[in-house]
């Protein structure tokens, strides 16, 4: 009997590149392969999950003759399927032992859901497969064969039965998450094909409650339930589209920490959840620069290439919580941006978006984010047309918060800012009049020491001048005192008497005589 669940050929994660086969071996899937229909060839390749096939209850004479037994009967159906299932061997005396494969298990679990398709769901209760696939699961040490034939249990009730057992397994989901992080690489692989097989049986408002139970899983010490988990988030992106939209407000403050998670394989699927998510988003003005927005929240350093993309957008239709959701944390980030030129852009964007927010409750979570962020655009940035536009912007969102007296409130602050601005302009002016003081004092003070200088000089030169006639003086009064000397070396007559003849008046005899 066929199922009337997802098609069971659905991709899986890009990063497993290993072979994936219903034995759990490469031996197993070759003998799987000779056994089973020539689909199966195509199916061997890991990234595809491997189609489950019932061999007990395949045809509608045996679901039939199981509806007409007896209830004793059909419990003991029931838990043989269960067992066998589970991997539980049981050992019969003339039998041959039988040892359990993930094969026989994922025939058996086909068959327990076809089991349970037949009886009704509340079957599932009533045998206590919900109460064994718990224990199963939440085994602190579990059995590997048990674990596994747990998955497959799941994810054959949700193929086989579809959306009318979503009640029943949605609350297993956590388990299924958590048992992604076991050693062995089927278990790994069936909680994957589980965890998928789910989600597309998944009521779309059942999405608001599977969402945090993914949160939840993303704070998980071991990668990969945390890439489980948002692979899980992407399906749901594709399956509950307006749901996943609307939830965008709080899904975007979680993922985006996991962008930067050590692991690269959960970073880079943290990308691309991201980004699948806010596709969802509704919005036809936005959804052109939804990449480049993404890449920015993702990448920091392209902010600026996400706010000029946003400038070019005419905003047109109504700008609910989802929108904002993804442009606030952008427009935040933009505004601390060094050149002035980037916080004027996102100034206007912000302006532009704040006009057509279609509710005070939509704008509420993210007026703490962008108003602290403009007031400071207005008080710190020194060019007035900007400030002009930041103000403009704060305005704008501010009524768009719907607080009371936002006109007067905002005119308040306005006229505090320009009196503030007066202040700063007065004690500028203040400053520079100093300033302009000080230099000139400065001036006089050096041009009276030039003066004193000067006056110094001229002192000095006429003191050298003095002395150097004082020397004169005494150099031509001893050169007299020297020539007087010389002269009286050479005179004839000392004290009124000839050398000669000692006679006051030489005789003509004498040598000295002179005629007179």
């Amino acid at each position: 009997m066929g199922s009337k669940g997802p098609s069971p050929n659905m991709s899986r994660n890009s990063s497993s590149n290993s072979l994936y086969s219903l034995g759990g071996s490469r031996k197993g899937s070759r003998m799987g392969s000779k056994k089973g229909s020539s689909n199966n060839l195509q199916e061997q390749v890991r990234g595809l999950a491997l189609k489950l096939e019932g061999v007990q209850l395949k045809t509608e004479a045996q679901m039939a003759s199981l509806k007409l037994s007896s209830p004793s009967s059909q419990s003991e159906t029931f838990q043989n399927l269960l067992s066998s299932s589970l991997g539980i061997e049981k050992f019969s005396m003339g039998a041959p032992k039988t040892s359990s494969s993930t094969q026989t298990r994922s025939a058996s679990a086909y068959d327990l859901a076809s089991a349970v398709k037949t009886l009704g769901i509340r079957s599932l209760k009533k045998q206590g497969i919900i109460k064994s696939l718990k224990e199963h699961l939440s085994h602190p040490n579990p059995v590997h064969n048990a674990l596994e034939g747990s998955l497959l249990i799941i994810r054959g009730l949700c193929e086989v039965i579809g959306p009318g057992v979503e009640p029943f397994i949605a609350p297993l989901l956590p388990l299924i998450l958590k048992s992604s992080s076991s050693s062995s690489g089927s278990i790994r692989d069936a909680a994957e094909d589980c965890s998928r097989t789910l989600v597309s049986v998944l009521n779309p408002h059942a999405v608001f409650m599977v969402v945090p139970v993914l949160f939840k899983a993303m704070e998980d010490n071991e990668w990969r339930v945390k890439a489980l988990a948002l692979s899980t988030l992407s399906d749901l992106s594709k399956s509950s589209p307006l749901e996943i939209s609307v939830l965008l407000p709080k899904i975007l403050p979680k993922l985006t920490p996991i962008v930067w998670d050590t692991k690269p394989q959960v970073s880079n699927l943290a990308k691309s959840t991201i980004l699948l998510c806010c596709e969802t988003n509704l919005n036809p003005d936005v959804k052109p620069a939804i990449p480049s927005v993404v890449n920015a929240i993702c990448k920091p350093s392209d902010t600026v290439k996400a706010i000029e993309q946003l400038m070019h957008t005419t905003f047109i239709v109504s700008v609910d919580a989802s929108t904002l959701s993804i442009l606030c944390p952008v427009l935040s980030r933009a505004l601390k941006e060094k050149l002035t030129l980037h916080k004027r852009m996102a100034s206007i964007v912000i302006d532009n978006m704040s006009k057509l927010v279609d509710s005070p409750t939509a704008v509420a979570p993210f007026g703490p984010l962008l108003v602290p962020d403009l007031k400071r655009v207005c008080e710190n940035v020194q060019f007035e047309e900007i400030r002009d536009v930041a103000m403009k912007a704060l305005k704008t969102l501010t009524k768009a918060l719907g607080h009371s007296s936002v006109e007067e409130a905002t005119e308040r602050y306005a006229q505090e800012m320009l009196e503030e601005q007066r202040r700063i302009e007065e004690e500028q002016k203040r400053i520079e009049d100093e300033r302009l003081a000080i230099e000139q004092k400065a001036k006089d003070e050096e041009k009276a020491e030039l003066e004193e200088r000067r006056k110094f000089k001229e002192a000095m030169d006429a003191a050298r001048r003095l002395e150097k006639m004082e020397e004169d003086k005494v150099k031509k009064a001893k050169e007299e005192e020297d020539k007087a000397k010389e002269k009286a070396k050479k005179d004839t007559k000392k004290g009124g008497k000839c050398q000669g003849c000692g006679l006051k008046k030489c005789k003509q005899s004498c040598l000295f005589y002179g005629g007179k």
